[in-house]
């Protein structure tokens, strides 16, 4: 084993924890104290730590080897050079989460240009970011435009030609409605309207634009539409037991049960509040900004359970420097959860408290349900829940049965 050079990192930090290094770090040992500090400050435990400047002694290592510079690393490079040194000592594979920290550390301290993110590349790739680009203009949200861009995405790749341009020819009925029947062996039959709808958008915008020679969105078929189902609460029982199933002892609980109080008191969306940050809290007001679909800008009171569960929560909050979002994952780096993150949190404790079938958007219904039965009208869960159109609110009225019924001649009478 090779004795460590007498540098503040071996000599300290490695020894601290009982293990010398057994590589030569080459352009990136320089930068290990530096990653060290920058890890400390994103929130990453120890031992992760420990693993990611293990990473980044080996990547300097097949850097040195291979004669590659800092400024030509790039992502296909190390994805190749860790398939090839795991395949070299397989007892001792690399892990890419490691590997992808050591680059985050250098695309964030600009040791890597501009030139090393993802750009566009092909016909295929560069008519999709148009195409996403004109999406957003038109106020589609974020959501939409990442199904756009992994499921109709899918199906320029299948017109690409070998010139990297896309080949609209190709584009006929069978080949359209193939793709979304395969498709639609993976995914739900709501997932597969949804792509048919994007199928249609894309191949229209594609002749208005000019770059198909005629619209083909005629040639996409209608899919099978499941019956609507009713909006689903929960009942007052199961609430109390998902919320008393959380341990609040840990900061982790403190936050879950923030976040479950607030889709359930509030019926907001789990993006909502993935994107609620500290500054959209009025404490004086007590009352919280919201920023739903297409950037609507909707203010909420803030109930007593839910200021107290804030309170609870962002006393123990720990986040990395100029993070201003109030929920933040649990493990490093220390930044704001994802909607997919906020959904598997209710996911996770429903099942921890034995609830089968319960999702964020049931607590949504729940509070819609609740403004029903308390004698609310569709109007008022259309401004709470932050509905465009009231459009949107009818699918309660199904559930508004009472205030109806009036409404219906007694059988065998004309109105």
């Amino acid at each position: 084993m090779k004795t460590p050079k007498d540098n503040d990192v071996t000599n300290a930090w490695w020894t601290g924890l009982g293990i010398r290094p057994r590589r030569n770090g080459g352009a990136l040992e320089p930068l290990l104290t530096e990653l060290i500090d920058w890890l400390s400050d994103q929130g990453y435990a120890l031992t992760t730590t420990h693993n990611i400047v293990r990473a980044a002694l080996r990547l300097g290592e097949w850097m040195n080897r291979d004669h590659i510079t800092i400024t030509d690393l790039e992502p296909g490079a190390i994805a190749a050079l860790i398939r090839a040194d795991n395949a070299a000592h397989p007892s001792h594979r690399v892990a890419n989460e490691s590997t992808a920290a050591v680059q985050l550390f250098l695309r964030t301290t600009q040791r890597l240009s501009s030139a090393q993110e993802p750009e566009p590349c092909g016909g295929a790739q560069t008519f999709l970011a148009q195409w996403c680009t004109e999406l957003r203009t038109n106020g589609y949200g974020h959501s939409w435009i990442e199904k756009a861009r992994n499921w109709a995405g899918g199906f320029l790749d299948l017109i690409e030609d070998d010139h990297g341009g896309l080949d609209w020819n190709l584009a006929d009925a069978e080949l359209i409605n193939d793709y979304i029947l395969d498709f639609s062996r993976h995914y739900s039959s709501s997932a597969v309207q949804c792509l048919t709808a994007l199928l249609r958008d894309l191949l229209s915008w594609a002749a208005i634009n000019g770059h198909a020679p005629d619209d083909k969105s005629g040639l996409v078929l209608s899919v099978h539409r499941s019956p609507a189902r009713l909006p689903k609460g929960l009942p007052a029982d199961q609430i109390v037991t998902l919320t008393h199933s959380i341990d609040t002892n840990t900061p982790m609980g403190k936050r879950d049960l923030a976040i479950i109080v607030m889709l359930t008191r509030l019926g907001v969306r789990v993006g909502e509040v993935a994107h609620l940050t500290l500054d959209d809290i009025d404490w004086h007001q007590a009352s919280l900004r919201m920023v739903g679909k297409n950037e609507r800008v909707l203010v909420l009171p803030m109930p007593t359970d839910v200021g107290d569960t804030l309170v609870e929560y962002l006393r123990v909050r720990h986040a990395q420097q100029d993070e201003r979002h109030v929920f933040i994952r649990s493990l490093a780096p220390l930044t704001a959860m994802t909607r997919a993150a906020i959904s598997n949190v209710v996911t996770a404790r429903a099942k921890s408290a034995g609830l089968n079938g319960v999702y964020a958007h049931r607590l949504r219904h729940t509070l819609a349900a609740g403004i029903l039965a308390g004698g609310g009208d569709l109007e008022s869960i259309r401004q709470l829940l932050g509905h465009a159109d009231s459009a949107q609110s009818l699918s309660y009225a199904r559930l508004d049965v009472e205030p109806l019924r009036a409404l219906t001649p007694v059988w065998g009478q004309l109105p």
